[in-house]
């Protein structure tokens, strides 16, 4: 991997905010996965009080 295809935090978060909220809120509900549900339960606290700024 070069540095053209890495990812910066701050690039994720702006296409996280891009990101359907119901959509995370589905995934953090029915993700089969606990650790990946505890992923998006995070992201999805996070975006909403973001969003309620």
């Amino acid at each position: 991997m070069n540095m053209k295809d890495t990812i910066t935090i701050n690039d994720f978060f702006e296409i996280a905010k891009e990101t359907d909220l119901k959509d995370l809120l589905d995934k953090s509900l029915h993700e089969p996965d606990p650790e990946k549900r505890k992923v998006y339960d995070a992201l999805y606290t996070y975006f909403l009080d973001k969003r309620q700024d």
